[in-house]
């Protein structure tokens, strides 16, 4: 079951109100008519003339409507007119005193062709062609008192005889931002589908969808699928279908910006379902905005489809029954919002986006917490084409580290902070590691050098390629895991002299304004956010496990005390700390990093703030292939 949500102006089943350069008459015939009882026919010369109502489709009398952010559509049936750049197809308009034509098709700009060999045109009035036709007046007219509709062309010759050569049947509008189409119905052992949708809008006339062969399936307006407002359940499937979204009249005048909508739309009472296959949607003219990212759709899954030339496209949030958007395709899209929630989007491909500089063919803004795995893009591709941009923008709610697996990249920019760097993130303040597992850029494995990072709004992000996990879980005897256990694992030997610091011996250290800055003698192969353990140094002060910030190979700054004497004296030493926190309510504490050479740990696990009290020896004897280590508390009680 389909809805045509447009409201009606005039039917054109009486010729009351009609008039026009040439005479005009209603014809019944069959095969003249697309819908209802008859259609207005008249004759047009190879000049600008036209035919044009002042009566409504009640033949009321004359209606006042404001179609100053409103849409215009015409059925007409015509094959003798001119090139759209000639004025071959008019829209007309009138406020009573101005008239005007304007330009919105041609021969070769045919709108969408409906049988019996009609073709449906649309002029967006907020989005006025520069090209038109004077019938009456000397300006525009006024687009809040418009009083008068029809139909204007330019032929390539002169009718012959009086044979009419014109025929007209129905004029249509709906308010910009609102959908002309609603298609819902169906139920889940029988959803609805395109067949059903063409031979609804066939049935009744509308021309808004059609299909001119086989699996190929039109749209010449925007479009809902389901139902904002309790009603019924809806359900609705499609595969191997072709989808063209015609944005424009088929090649001549496009509408508004952000005035060709797409959406799957659900509620809180109806069960809705939207389920399709190796669907190809390809939009023309002006770019369609796509937002399937309403909760309320209970079964919204994507699977195998392609989407070319498509604006920006809400992605669905994760919930429901089923919701997903897997193995699709998007060919010069505009951006992909992922929202705060986003859905599996395996393998998908994301390829020469249309999206501007600094912006990312996708958006992420979901709120992370520590090592976040944003597993919805795992081995997804990312090409970035001829505009400049990033792959993936993070929003300001990423600012804590996250895992990204398996993704290609494919032509962007290894300079940090630039325009087309692979990576944005648009977090002001602190630090991050972005962890890269098994992804490649250009063909090659990634590495910090061919990964570009725009985090020039104010968080550091450091890279960490292909990670290691170093993960305790902690348990008391019975094989429970613990929470709230202190855990502090450290270096216990400095892998050949090529892996982290341990024991490290430093140059100098010293305090400026409670930040303590440390000169390691070799380098150290630490990142910003890491942690290490100072000891040796007098004062006391300077000994302590801190996060670092880099300033160099051989140096990092961390927080003390600022009324510590400086330089520090005694022999300050230094250790890497991959772990140091407190267990979770699965026991488990852990960390990421990329390990340069094999290196062992050591340290400890306890508990001595409440019951059950406890404690355990840690060593790691090799912790560069990642460790997953179970550590078993030894009662103090």
């Amino acid at each position: 079951m389909s809805t045509d949500n447009r409201t009606e102006i005039n039917d054109c089943n009486s010729v009351t109100g009609w008039t026009g350069d040439g005479a005009v008459a209603l014809n019944t015939l069959t095969g003249q008519r697309y819908e209802g009882s008859g259609s207005i026919d008249t004759q047009h010369t190879n000049a600008d003339e036209h035919a044009y109502t002042t009566e409504d489709s009640l033949n009321t009398g004359t209606f006042s409507l404001d179609w100053s952010d409103s849409t215009l559509y015409a059925m007409v049936k015509d094959n003798l007119v001119g090139t759209a750049a000639n004025g071959g197809v008019q829209l007309v308009i009138g406020d009573g005193t101005n008239r005007r034509g304007y330009d919105v098709g041609g021969n070769d700009a045919v709108g969408m062709p409906v049988t019996p060999f009609y073709n449906v045109y649309k002029l967006d009035c907020s989005n006025l062609p520069a090209a038109f036709a004077t019938y009456a007046g000397s300006s525009a007219p006024t687009l809040t008192t418009i009083t008068q509709v029809g139909y204007g062309s330019l032929h390539l010759a002169k009718a012959q005889g009086n044979v009419a050569n014109v025929f007209l049947d129905n004029f249509k509008y709906i308010a910009n931002d609102s959908y002309a189409l609603t298609i819902n119905g169906g139920t889940s052992g029988t959803p609805e589908t395109m067949a059903d949708v063409v031979g609804d809008d066939a049935t009744n006339g509308w021309g808004l969808v059609a299909n001119p062969l086989g699996s190929q399936y039109l749209f010449f307006a925007p479009t809902e699928w389901g139902e904002a407002a309790a009603s019924a359940d809806h359900y609705f499937t499609a595969t191997d279908e072709q989808w063209f979204w015609i944005g424009d009249n088929g090649g001549g005048h496009t509408v508004g910006a952000n005035h060709f909508p797409f959406r799957i739309v659900g509620n809180a009472t109806d069960t809705g379902s939207f389920v399709i296959n190796n669907v190809v949607v390809t939009n023309t003219g002006r770019r369609a905005q796509f937002d399937i990212s309403d909760t309320d759709v209970n079964t919204l899954e994507i699977d195998g489809c392609t989407f070319i030339g498509l604006g920006l496209v809400t992605m669905p949030q994760s919930g429901g029954t089923s919701r997903f958007c897997t193995n699709t395709t998007f060919v010069n899209c505009g951006q992909l919002s992922l929202g705060t929630s986003p859905v599996n989007m395996a393998g998908c491909k994301i390829l020469d986006s249309n999206v501007g500089a600094d912006d990312g063919a996708v958006f992420d803004n979901r709120t992370t917490t520590a090592a976040t795995d944003i597993s919805e893009l795992d081995n997804c591709t990312f090409t970035q084409g001829a505009l400049a941009h990033h792959a993936i923008r993070f929003g300001v709610n990423v600012n804590d580290d996250i895992t990204l697996t398996g993704i290609e990249f494919t032509g962007f920019s290894s300079t940090a902070d630039a325009n087309g760097s692979t990576l944005r993130f648009d977090a002001t303040s602190g630090t991050m590691n972005c962890n890269l597992v098994n992804c490649t850029v250009d063909g090659n494995p990634a590495t910090t050098a061919n990964v570009g990072v725009d985090d020039a709004a104010g968080i550091t992000v450091t890279l960490v390629v292909d990670p290691k996990t170093t993960k305790f879980t902690i348990q008391n005897d019975a094989g429970d895991p613990v929470q709230f256990v202190r855990v502090f694992v450290e270096t216990a030997d400095n892998g050949g002299g090529s892996g982290f610091p341990y024991q490290a011996s430093t140059t100098s250290l010293t305090q400026s304004a409670g930040t303590a800055t440390c000169t390691t003698t070799a380098s150290h192969l630490l990142a910003t956010g890491d942690q290490v353990v100072i000891r040796g140094a007098q004062p006391d002060g300077y000994n302590k496990v801190a996060s670092i910030t880099v300033t160099g190979a051989t140096t990092f700054t961390y927080s003390v005390d600022s009324g510590l004497s400086s330089p520090a004296t005694g022999t300050p030493v230094v250790s890497y700390v991959p772990v140091h926190g407190i267990s979770d309510v699965n026991g488990e504490v852990q960390s990421s990093k990329t390990w340069p050479a094999a290196q062992s740990l050591s340290g400890w696990a306890r508990k001595t703030t409440t019951s059950p009290f406890g404690k355990a020896s840690i060593s790691v004897a090799d912790a560069s292939g990642g460790t997953n280590q179970i550590v078993t508390l030894l009662s103090d009680e």
